[in-house]
Parts: structure tokens; C-alpha cells; sequence
């Protein structure tokens, strides 16, 4: 991912559930558990039509 060092921390609560379900899918997918977060909420975003915002 470009420019990781400009983004801000975004720490997120999960229920232990969650989170293992989680790690299993970034796992299957062969991502890290951050780019597996990343993708599932783009993913969110397209669906919903909402257009990707230039970063600053």
C-alpha cells in the first residue's frame, strides 16, 4: 500500500470472534490482517456507490 506512513493509526475493538474469523479470511486470502480490514471497507464503499476521495 502507498504511503502507509501518512496514514493515521485507527485502532478498532473487535469481539475475539470476530477477530479470529477475521484473521482466518486475511489468511485465506493471503493478506495481512490490515489489508484484509482495507479491502472488505473498499469493497463496502463500492457497493454503496460512494466515490473514492482523492487523498491530500
Amino acid at each position: 500500500m502507498e504511503g502507509n506512513s501518512k496514514l493515521a493509526p485507527s485502532p478498532v475493538r473487535l469481539p475475539p470472534e470476530l477477530k479470529a474469523w477475521l484473521k482466518h479470511q486475511a489468511i485465506d486470502n493471503h493478506r495481512s490482517m490490515n489489508s484484509e480490514v482495507i479491502a472488505r471497507l473498499e469493497e463496502s464503499r463500492v457497493r454503496q456507490g460512494v466515490a473514492q476521495q482523492p487523498s491530500k
